[in-house]
């Protein structure tokens, strides 16, 4: 079913630099760019989109002979088959380029629109030119991963025929431009709204148990810990070390410290020995809330709300409740 009559997704610019503009479509359309993928390369570097039924003459197809196509696909199918690639050939080519047509490609989604124009056929196999390419961004230029679009629209790479409807439109002009689903925008509230909390909560742990949490916080995270927490050494409360590469790590625990205090730290932190010295605080003053670190290199200040965010990515809230109950 067709949406209503949308505008233009992008606009020329200058170079090869593109305006974003709200993408927007009629239809929308999944292909397979051959079997197996086989012309998903010269599609995507061509500019075209690469179909096969190599048994329909092109100008039966320009000359909307369905009758006559239709008999040629029988040849060597059920007509079930028949009536289905029949009906996936006429999407393609009674597409306009208010539709918009999706693939993917090395663990990538790609788009394009197609120019109004005739099936070509070439060396390869028969083909509709694009408008402007093939393109695997978004509205603000970042790259279509297919590990990180919604699991609806990356399934369509099941779809054992050419072309299929893509069902959830809605869900793709979403994608496309970098729009939130209202869920996301549930789950993003009610995330910051936990990150408030736990960053109160945080400010009220005994700094013992402040050292305990930031010493769980990488150790949930992979790390090995070389170090007893809060044995007495001279420049840090616990040393790690990244177990893949071996990279060696110190951490600085400070319930409340000022930028004097991170001076005293840095200046005096090994970049030989260590890669990187964390200074994690859960109540700095104002002078360190503020610090530029970019004069200390590989020192690294953590502060309140990027604790409680660790704090819940690693799973630590219900730990943390506990304490502060």
């Amino acid at each position: 079913m067709r949406r209503p009559a949308q505008a233009s997704s992008l606009k020329p610019g200058a170079g090869d630099q593109r305006t974003p503009v709200r993408v927007t479509f009629d239809s929308a359309y999944y292909v397979k760019l051959g079997r197996g993928g086989k012309w998903e390369e010269s599609s995507i570097r061509e500019g075209k989109v690469r179909i096969g039924w190599l048994q329909v003459p092109v100008d039966e197809i320009n000359t909307k002979k369905w009758s006559a196509v239709e008999r040629r696909i029988r040849q060597g199918t059920s007509p079930k088959g028949a009536t289905a690639d029949l009906n996936a050939l006429r999407k393609f080519c009674e597409s306009t380029s208010s539709d918009l047509w999706i693939t993917f490609h090395v663990s990538r989604l790609w788009w394009c629109r197609l120019v109004d124009g005739p099936v070509e056929k070439d060396d390869i196999s028969k083909y509709r030119r694009t408008k402007a390419g093939w393109s695997d961004r978004d509205a603000d230029r970042r790259r279509l991963l297919t590990s990180e679009i919604p699991g609806r629209l990356s399934k369509i790479q099941g779809f054992r025929g050419t072309v299929c409807d893509v069902k959830d439109a809605d869900a793709l002009e979403r994608l496309l431009n970098s729009d939130a689903s209202p869920s996301y925008l549930a789950l993003r509230g009610a995330r910051h709204a936990l990150e408030e909390h736990v960053t109160a909560a945080v400010a009220q742990l005994h700094w013992k148990d402040f050292e305990v949490l930031v010493d769980l916080i990488f150790r949930q995270a992979g790390w090995k810990r070389t170090s007893v927490v809060g044995e007495t050494m001279k420049y840090a409360d616990i040393e790690l070390q990244e177990p893949i590469t071996g990279d060696r790590y110190q951490v600085q625990v400070k319930s409340a410290a000022t930028l004097s205090d991170l001076r005293s730290y840095a200046e005096r932190f090994s970049g030989e020995a260590f890669r990187k010295l964390y200074f994690v605080v859960h109540s700095p003053d104002t002078t360190l809330e503020n610090a530029d670190v970019s004069t200390w290199p590989g020192v690294e200040l953590v502060l309140p709300r990027r604790i409680a965010a660790m704090v819940i990515d690693a799973g630590l809230t219900d730990w943390l409740m506990q304490r502060v109950r």
